[in-house]
């Protein structure tokens, strides 16, 4: 394998990460997947039967299904922000990505309850004594029971403290998922309600937006009862608590293992990513006008439209 891994070929394996780009065989769990190019040098990403056809074999993998659910690409995606916020993505042309531990819930990252450690403890030391004791053909085993122990331990204390260096390595931007506007995320998500902006988008515009960049994952997030599951080693930042089910998140992730920085600016097409801008239902007419003219300021065409919720009814 030449190691290869050109930027069109991961986007080609992150866009068609479930099926064989040859004959459109959907990927199993523990299947082959095999990236490389062709005898034209153009990328490829086949299952067993369709690697005949690289010339060059760039990389192999054991497939695994996403941790995370892709949304439907016309899905319609919401970020409410303070005016302040709203200002701030259009002077940077781009969005901010939060380090993970800087949420205000802790939870984030997490893998379980603190009083339902001893079980994943348990768990693991069992499966790294295993590993330990069954090395791959090739090599030869060597440690005393005491040292599989010691170095299974090791594996354990090692996996602990690498969940607690992720959360300052991991950079997340949240939205909304949801046709209409929603009342309680404009009082979530806003600190001052009558200044208040709402931008909509749709998972396929924000991925372009973003540049179709392969190191961001993009999708929605799964709400666990941690009375009872756990979140996986590699997947804690896909999963949430059931109390914030009602956020209907879905979330962009990437990793920075070198950025001490509370957040990031993510460069953003916003002439693709933004399909229309809200105001507060609770924005005065003149709020509305003030938008309009920072929108002009920037150069932004955007359409700007009083929120929905202030519509009159009839009895």
């Amino acid at each position: 394998m030449t190691q290869r891994f050109t930027e069109e070929l991961r986007i080609l394996a992150y866009e068609h990460h479930d099926e064989c780009v040859s004959c459109g065989y959907k990927f199993q769990e523990g299947d082959t997947s095999h990236l490389g190019y062709d005898v034209d040098d153009k990328p490829l990403y086949v299952c067993d039967k369709c690697s005949n056809k690289l010339l060059e074999t760039a990389l192999r993998y054991f497939f695994q299904n996403r941790p995370y659910e892709i949304p439907p690409d016309g899905s319609k995606l919401w970020r409410y922000m303070d005016f302040t916020k709203y200002v701030s993505m259009l002077s940077t042309k781009g969005l901010y990505f939060t380090r993970a531990d800087c949420f205000q819930d802790t939870f984030e990252g997490a893998k379980g309850l603190k009083k339902n450690k001893e079980k994943w403890d348990k768990f693991y030391l069992y499966f790294f004594r295993e590993a330990i004791k069954n090395p791959p053909k090739g090599h030869e085993f060597r440690y005393s029971g005491n040292e599989v122990e010691k170095q299974a331990k090791r594996l354990l204390n090692d996996l602990e403290h690498g969940g607690e260096l992720r959360k300052k390595q991991t950079y997340i931007n949240c939205w909304h998922e949801n046709e209409h506007e929603s009342e309680a995320m404009w009082r979530l998500y806003s600190s001052i309600l009558d200044y208040a902006i709402a931008v909509r988008t749709s998972y396929k515009n924000l991925y372009y937006a973003l540049g179709r960049n392969p190191s961001i994952n993009i999708g929605r997030v799964k709400y666990i009862d941690f009375q009872k599951k756990y979140a996986g080693v590699n997947n804690s930042f896909w999963y949430k608590r059931k109390c914030f089910e009602y956020e209907m998140e879905v979330r962009a992730i990437f990793m920075n293992i070198n950025n001490p920085n509370k957040g990031e600016i993510i460069p953003c097409d916003l002439s693709i990513l933004v399909e229309e801008v809200f105001v507060s239902p609770s924005a005065s007419s003149w709020f509305i006008q003030l938008v309009n003219d920072v929108n002009e300021k920037y150069g932004v065409k955007i359409k700007v439209s009083p929120s929905e919720l202030i519509q009159e009814p009839f009895y």
